[in-house]
């Protein structure tokens, strides 16, 4: 503006007609320079589109900034999710390993015990079986020791016993007929006199009554 001004004093002072006229001039002051308003359109336009340049550019960032923090948010918010997955994983996979080990031992319980039950029958029907065993030797012992006294006895005396057994097992009887015929052969052998006796054999008649 000083320079203007000076170019402006100088240009006036020095004009013919201002001199003519008898006016000098002291001094110049510059209040404003403006072009016309084509010209001063004109050279706004770059200082207009520099301005919404700038500001442009800084609505862009702003978004590229509020993109980044939105992209952040996301990548933190399935990064969380992906820890969540992956530590529910962990959890079924444990979950599911104690289900399959609790299984097993209850298996393996069962087996001892089934086992066990299996030895205690084993066991139980062993001792039965000797058991069974030692009473059929003692028996067949018995029947043994039994036959060897009965095998050297008379064949009266068999009879005789073998009466005295089969009256135990049967019921009450009032009159009890023997006839000759019935015991001829074994009151032979008790009423037989010794050899060479020549003693007849007798004959007899017995009645038993009860």
């Amino acid at each position: 503006m000083s320079q203007l001004r000076t170019v402006l004093t100088g240009a006036l002072r020095t004009d013919a007609r201002l001199l003519s006229t008898g006016i000098e001039i002291l001094g110049v002051q510059v209040l404003a320079v403006r072009p016309e308003a084509d010209v001063e359109r004109a050279l706004q336009t770059p200082v207009r589109e520099q301005l919404q340049s700038e500001a442009d550019r800084a609505v862009y960032e702003r978004r590229a900034v509020a993109v980044e923090r939105e992209r952040t948010i996301s990548e933190n918010e399935m990064a969380s999710q992906i820890e969540l997955a992956t530590r529910r994983e962990h959890l079924v996979a444990q979950e599911g390993a104690n289900a399959r080990r609790q299984a097993e031992e209850k298996a393996a319980a069962g087996l001892i015990e089934a086992r066990a039950s299996a030895e205690r029958q084993g066991i139980t029907t062993t001792a039965e079986a000797n058991q069974i065993r030692l009473v059929g030797e003692a028996a067949a012992a018995r029947e043994a020791a039994t036959m060897e006294v009965y095998r050297d006895m008379e064949q009266a005396t068999l009879l005789a016993l073998a009466l005295r057994e089969a009256a135990g097992s049967l019921p009450s009887i009032g009159n009890l007929t023997i006839t000759p015929d019935l015991l001829s052969g074994a009151l032979a052998g008790l009423f037989r006199e010794p050899a060479g006796a020549g003693a007849p054999a007798a004959s007899a008649t017995g009645r038993l009554e009860k």
